[in-house]
This record gives C-alpha cells, structure tokens and sequence, in this order.
C-alpha cells in the first residue's frame, strides 16, 4: 500500500519509507493525476500542467517517461497491482487499496458535518480535529505550475473552512476560553475572513473580555475599510451590536461534557460494563482515584465501551466528563505530549490560556482544580504508563478510564488496577450487531451467510460495524455477497472499505512496534495455509529454540496479533492469527521484505 501527501509537500510513502518522485515533472505528473484520483487525465491536460500553454513536441513522449519512472518507483516498493494505468486519451491513478490525504481529509469533513447534523457536536469535532492533522505545511509547496497552485489554494480554502467550522462547534461546547489563543494567531494571518473575527469576538466575550471582543471588531474594521473600502459583513456588525448592549451576558459556565457521542450500535460487553459499575461503586483510596484500564486490540471496540460506559451514568460524574485522544498508536500523528495534554485540560477546567503556568507546574495546578471533584477523565489510546502518570488526579473522587493496546504493565504496578482485556464479541452479540444495521430480514434470509460474516470480521465491533454499514449501502446485495468480498485474506480488509483501510493503518502501526523477531515471525505467518500454529511451528520458522519462541509468541499475543487457542496434546500453548491480524500478515507476506 501506498501512502500519497498533498496537505504539505507531496510525498509519497510505502510502509513508512518515503518513496523517491525524481524531478519537477515527474512531481508535477504525479500530482495532477492525484488531483483527479480515480478519473482519467488526458496527455494534453497533463503536458500543459508541465510545460504550460506551449508545451515542446516531445511533450507527450517525456510524459510516458515520466509515467514509467513513477510506475518503477512503485514497483521497487512492493506495489505488484498497476497504480497509474493507461486509459485513453491518458493515465487514471486508481487509489483503491492506497492512501490519498485530500480523498481521507474530504472523507472526515463529510463525516463531521453529517454528526454535527445530527447535533452530536463533540463526535463532529473529534472528526475535524482528524481531518486537520493531515495537514503537514504549506500545501503542495514543492510543486509550481499555474494549474497546481489554483488547486493548492483551494485546498488551503477547503482546510481553512474546515477550521471555521470545527472551533464553532466547539464555541458551541463551551470551549471558549481555550480556543482565543488560536482565533488570535488565526485572525492575524488571515485578517479578512469575517467568520474568523466573528468567532474570536465570541470567544473573547464569553471569557469574560468584553472590551477585548469590542477591539477585535475595530480592528477588523479598520482593515477592511483601509483595505478593500468595504464595511465588514452585517453578521458581524450585528454580532458587534449585541456585544456593545451587553444583551445577554457571558454564559454560566458549565462543566466540560467532552465525551464523543456513543454508537447507536454498541452491542454486549454486559461482563465489561459491570466490571466498570463496581469499579464506580467502589471508588478509589486516600489520594487514588479509582482507575479502569482497557486493553484490547485494533477495532475491538476499546474506545466504544468507555463512551458508552461514561454516557449512561453522567449522573456519577455532576462535575463533568474529560475526554483526551493520546493518539499513543495512530500511524498519522505523534503520541500527545502529556504537557501539552495537560494544558488543554487546564483550560477545559477554566483556567485561561494565559495563565496556564510552565509545564513543571502544570500537574500540580491539575491535581488542585479537581480536587474534591466529582469527574471522569478518558485517557483513549494510551502509548505508555509514561504517557499518562502525570495526567492522573490524586483524589478518589474521580473517575479514571484508561484505553491502550498495551498492556501498561508499569501502570498496573505503580497503581495496582486490574486491567480490563477486551476481546471478541461472543457469536450472538456479533450477530445482534448486524442485524441491528442491516435489518432482520436480510439476516434471517441466510443466516448460514451472517454467521460466516461475523466469523471473517473477526466477530470485531470495528470490522463488523463497516461489513454491515457496506451492506446497508447495498440493498441489492445480498449478505453471500459481501461474504465472497472478504473469503480472501489478502483482499479481507480492502473489501471493508473506508473503515478498513483505518483497522489496516492500525495494524500496520502494532505491527511497526514489533521487535525485528516478532516482526520477522509475523510476516511469516501469513504464508501459512491456516492460522493455527503451536510453539514448535514457530522454532521452525525462526530457527531457534523453544523458549525464544515462546518469548517471540507472547510478545504477538501482547500486541494483540495473536491469541491464544487452548492447549495442544504435550500441554503446550496453541495458537490462532485472528482473522484481521491475518489478513494483515497475508498482505505484508505477499509485499514481500
């Protein structure tokens, strides 16, 4: 799989590696077929790109050139299936089973105005706080060309509307106070955007700084009639009017309600939840705050459950929910710094932006503010107990959920919490969940077909919510069908659509963390015919005794790559790839080294 960049530089990365794009053209070529990913894009079209409107006669053969370089390229980073095809009058790239940032930033943004919508402003957010950190730099800056720089501006349009929107969904959360510093620096570089001003004002005087909402407005003023002899908008004008009369003043504040919305969908886990009511119930001691911690692997719904959990007893938490995305295993964005986590929950709990002390004070301010709170703070995708020791409170009157593919065993000691391991949706609950999205009907029509569904998902709320939401999208399919999709390993997650490509990138970043012997064995593991294996199967693969090839085993099963499968007849440990884990080692086994 390919990863193309346009939000920044171009780039184009396989497994991590960047992949060499030669010259100008060759950038040039690459980025007008991106541009028009999955549509043909003439010779003609692509010469003038290059060259402008007078292009030299051998502009159509330096143009295939520059295709079979690019097609090299490609293949010399393990990428068998043709990416840019011939297609009269030119080349299409197909982007199926790849990675293109402005198809995935579009994808967000779409995801994000349908929650918000549907009034679910938080899960709106969490979907524009997504779809802005694709964004590298300046777009497309190592690309020149009339035509590219027309796009690169309307890129930067679309991800600047984009922000417009996401920080008045949070005004509209009451997150004013954090987000003045931002509209500050933002209004200053685009000092005519109206939407901007209007946002800041609103920030501003809900922060209890009127005069500095009222000087916002003269200073946008100011620049636009100097500047285009232009009054600004009536929205703003108004907006200027009910700050001068004081119409309502600054709202109450209330307590952070930071958790997504819960899934409609959300299925079983009935053992979990109750493990969770009496973890509540119990509370924590003296200075530690009753702390859950749950582990699992890619799509098994760790996120999900502690939503869930969290949104049917607000009425434990009366002083609020705290929700942190630590970003601890996501392949697009470095693990959150707990300093900087804990300056935006400093300003989520009141303190304003500027006086948010050094980062030495800041857990210690942190533990002031909730104390004697009645709150609950999720710490969703955690990379290490280092991450997140100095975001836990010291009072036992808070609540703490913890979320990690690791196992945090640091945390587990320093703590002495019983981790909660979530695993697979037992085969009824799997099949409750597709009947839930897909109807009765259709499951009840061939449930031979629904229970081999579940079983190629892995029985993962992750897998199974995308095969039924693409079986939704397809009445005229039936549930036979979308099982053919995914009887291949190679092509299993590929025929989950959008959100397969997201359970591959998480695979793909457990799988980055394996040790070099691990990873060796993992890969080696897709060749296999079954995805059943004991000890002595993997000594045969790495060559090495048996205990290191348990060692090798348990640390799969620690990343959540294998499980174990019962006893074999010596009484030694069996073993089973998963089904998504599976199809991932089939594809990096066919990817080759």
């Amino acid at each position: 799989m390919l990863e193309f960049r346009l939000l920044g530089p171009l780039e184009v990365l396989a497994r991590a590696e960047p992949v060499p794009i030669g010259g100008l053209r060759q950038r040039v070529v690459l980025t007008t077929l991106l541009l028009n990913a999955g549509r043909v894009v003439s010779v003609d079209t692509l010469a003038e790109t290059v060259w402008g409107a007078r292009p030299p006669s051998t502009s159509r053969t330096q143009v295939a050139i520059c295709v079979s370089a690019l097609r090299k390229a490609f293949r010399a980073h393990g990428v068998r299936r043709e990416v840019i095809e011939t297609s009269a009058p030119g080349y299409v790239l197909h982007p199926a089973g790849h990675r293109v940032d402005t198809l995935m930033f579009e994808e967000l943004v779409a995801e994000a105005r349908a929650e918000a919508r549907e009034n679910r402003a938080a899960e709106a957010v969490r979907c524009f706080d997504s779809a802005l950190a694709l964004r590298r730099g300046p777009v497309l800056s190592n690309v020149t060309g009339l035509a590219l720089e027309e796009a690169a501006e309307l890129l930067e349009e679309s991800l600047l509307t984009a922000y417009e929107e996401q920080v008045e969904l949070r005004l509209d959360l009451g997150e004013h106070r954090s987000l003045v510093g931002g509209l500050a620096a933002a209004v200053e570089k685009y000092p005519l955007r109206d939407r901007l001003h209007g946002s800041l004002m609103t920030a501003q005087y809900r922060s209890g700084r009127r005069v500095a909402a009222l000087e916002t407005f003269a200073r946008c003023r100011r620049r636009w009639v100097e500047d285009l002899g232009l009054e600004p908008s009536a929205q703003l004008r108004r907006l200027h009017e009910r700050i001068l009369r004081d119409e309502e003043g600054p709202p109450a504040d209330r307590p952070p309600a930071q958790l997504p919305a819960a899934t409609q969908a959300f299925t079983g886990r009935a053992e979990a939840l109750t493990a969770l009511d009496r973890l509540a119930d119990r509370g924590g001691t003296g200075g530690t705050p009753p702390l859950g911690l749950i582990v699992g692997g890619v799509g098994v719904g760790k996120t999900a459950l502690a939503v869930w959990w969290g949104q049917r007893g607000t009425d434990r938490f009366p002083d609020g929910q705290l929700f942190v995305d630590l970003h601890g295993h996501d392949p697009h964005r470095a693990p959150a710094d707990p300093s900087a986590v804990l300056a935006r929950l400093l300003r989520s709990l009141g303190v304003p932006a500027e006086q948010v002390p050094r980062p030495a004070e800041r857990p210690e301010l942190f533990r002031t503010l909730l104390a004697r709170k009645r709150m609950l703070l999720v710490l969703d995708d955690a990379r290490d107990a280092t991450q997140v020791w100095p975001l836990l409170p010291n009072t036992a009157s808070c609540q703490v959920l913890v979320t990690s593919r690791d196992p945090l065993r640091e945390l587990v000691a320093r703590c002495g919490t019983v981790p909660l391991r979530l695993d697979s949706l037992r085969q009824d609950e799997a099949v409750a969940l597709v009947r839930g999205i897909v109807g009765e009907a259709r499951v009840t029509r061939d449930p031979e077909a629904v229970a081999r569904l579940v079983e190629l998902c892995g029985r993962l709320p992750g897998a199974l919510l995308a095969a039924a939401a693409h079986l939704a999208s397809k009445p005229h399919w039936d549930v036979a069908r979308m099982v053919r999709e995914l009887c291949r390993p190679r092509h299993r997650l590929a025929g989950l659509g959008g959100a397969g490509q997201r359970l591959r990138d998480g695979l793909a970043a457990s799988a980055r963390r394996l040790d070099p012997a691990a990873a060796h064995l993992y890969r080696a593991l897709g060749e296999l015919p079954t995805p059943e294996l004991t000890c002595w199967t993997a000594e045969t693969l790495l060559s090495c005794p048996a205990p290191d090839a348990d060692d090798v085993l348990e640390r799969l099963v620690d990343a959540h790559l294998l499980e174990p499968a019962g006893s074999d007849a010596d009484g030694g440990t069996r073993y089973r790839l998963p089904s998504l884990p599976h199809a991932f080692a089939a594809e990096l086994a066919t990817a080759g080294p």
